[in-house]
């Protein structure tokens, strides 16, 4: 393998995981009597990355300890310890905007009391930085290029007969409008965003004199900021920077894409379906699950409790449940397929709900925060994992928590939207209707009772209540598994 004269054979760079020590030199290391330990294996396997990686450790008998070296010198039972918990990272070289291709060597040997060392296993890693201002891209689905930045950053080019849809337009450096514009035949691009990080909405400001932009309500002001901070006239912000609202409609031509508000990473995070393909574009709205840096949901900043966050998961999926086909994050260097993800996803979070902090474990990244996961993320392309904020993360304690996720009821749509948080709802029925159907989720599996106008009904399944006059109140009560908390919802049906 060569690399450029620029190869940091001992330089590497670390992000607040583990400090690396020269590996001691000295007598030869004792070795054990018992059977020899197999040698360490790493995840994921040698070669060459585009930018920042992680790397895991790991050895089939879970009771050696891991010693590695990155310096090239052998390890011995003086170099540093390998910890499960967490990852080692390996970073990308710049020079000022140059990328520049950077080479490791991992070596790791297992030890244990008792048993023979193990072989030194080597491991080979490149990080071949791209420049700030170049791209790369691919189709990867019919009609959607995936474009990557320097930091490797996703973006997605959507074709229509009419216009193009940029989802997110990241954080590079480089003349992205440029870029694009050999892939659109001339024809305009409007840009929708999923949320106002900068790594999400870096270069608004290439597009915005041309067209109009799209991002969440609550979102608006921070892009309106980045925007300005660019350099974008006041008047273009006000005029082309479009607040988005839940079911908005992106009129491609041959297709439209829907928007569906889905607050949670962001107040104003949003998702857009294509209803003709069935191509989810989330950003980080539902979390990324690239298994290698590795990626979560960052929920850790949120102040609100997650029961929000899962209401609004459910509220969402209902629009394209059983129809999604691939699902494209903001991070992940391939589309998940299928919904296996989304049920993680939602399985995640109610496990939160019903066991709290049993279910809680150290996150890969950022460290020193804790996460609840679903699935291997070696092994399980569909894992899934969610950082949380341990303090406001739970609505009450897991024995107390009586409250709803969902409420709904069939052939109407109750207002405003439902959240956890508020109490009375209207319906309106159909006029000649003489009965409703309401399916209502407690917000812990565990609740121990679930009363619709005094009857009890089993948790997600539809109840039948019948109206009276123009006007019938519905009184849905929950109460928690311990049974010394309850909620009540209110919906008043009529029907007009």
């Amino acid at each position: 393998m060569k690399f450029i004269a620029r190869l940091l054979c001992a330089a590497v760079v670390f992000f607040g995981v583990q400090s690396v020590a020269r590996a001691q030199f000295g007598p030869p290391e004792p070795q054990g009597s018992g059977p020899k330990l197999d040698p360490p294996t790493v995840f994921p396997a040698p070669g060459t990355f585009p930018t920042t990686e992680s790397i895991t450790l790991m050895n089939a008998d879970p009771q050696a300890t891991i010693h590695y070296t990155l310096d090239g010198s052998a390890p011995t039972s003086k170099s540093p310890v390998y910890d499960p918990q967490q990852v080692l990272f390996i970073g990308g070289i710049y020079e000022g905007e140059k990328g520049l291709k950077a080479g490791y060597t991992l070596r790791a040997m297992a030890i244990r009391e008792g048993r023979t060392n193990s072989d030194i296993a080597d491991f080979l890693y490149v990080v071949d930085r791209r420049d700030r201002n170049s791209y790369v891209s691919e189709e990867i689905l019919p009609g959607v290029r995936m474009v990557r930045d320097s930091d490797n950053d996703k973006m997605f080019l959507v074709k229509g007969s009419k216009k193009f849809a940029l989802i997110d337009c990241g954080l590079g450096r480089g003349e992205l409008k440029a870029y694009l514009s050999q892939y659109t035949g001339g024809l305009p691009i409007e840009p929708i965003f999923t949320h106002n990080h900068f790594d999400h909405i870096g270069q608004a400001d290439q597009f915005i004199r041309d067209s109009r932009e799209l991002i969440g309500e609550a979102d608006r002001p921070g892009a309106e900021r980045v925007l300005k901070g660019a350099g974008i006239p006041d008047d273009v912000v006000a005029k082309n920077l479009i607040s988005a609202h839940d079911g908005d409609r992106v009129d491609l031509g041959d297709r439209s894409l829907v928007i569906y508000s889905a607050p949670g990473h962001t107040p104003g995070s949003l998702v857009v379906f294509d209803e003709q393909t069935g191509n989810l574009f989330t950003g980080d709205s539902f979390g990324s699950n690239s298994p290698t840096i590795p990626d979560a949901l960052w929920l850790q900043w949120t102040q609100t409790p997650l029961d929000i966050y899962l209401a609004t998961v459910k509220d969402t999926r209902v629009n394209f449940r059983g129809k999604v086909k691939a699902l494209m994050t903001g991070h992940n260097d391939h589309p998940l397929l299928g919904e296996k993800y989304l049920d993680n996803l939602q399985n995640a979070l109610q496990s939160l709900m019903d066991k709290g902090d049993a279910v809680l474990v150290p996150s890969y990244r950022p460290t020193g925060l804790l996460q609840v996961t679903v699935g291997d993320r070696i092994h399980d392309p569909d894992w899934v994992a969610i950082n949380t904020n341990k303090e406001h993360y739970l609505p009450a304690p897991i024995e107390q928590i009586a409250g709803l996720t969902r409420i709904a009821v069939e052939g109407a749509k109750i207002e405003p939207t439902f959240t956890p948080t508020v109490k009375e709802y209207t319906v309106v029925a159909p006029p000649k209707a003489t009965s409703v159907a309401i399916l209502a989720e407690p917000t812990s599996t565990r609740s121990s009772a679930l009363n619709i106008n005094g009857e009890t009904v089993k948790p997600g399944a539809e109840h039948q209540v019948r109206l009276s006059g123009a006007s019938s109140p519905v009184k849905i009560r929950v109460t928690s598994p311990d049974g010394s908390h309850t909620d009540e919802y209110l919906l008043t049906v009529t029907r007009k």
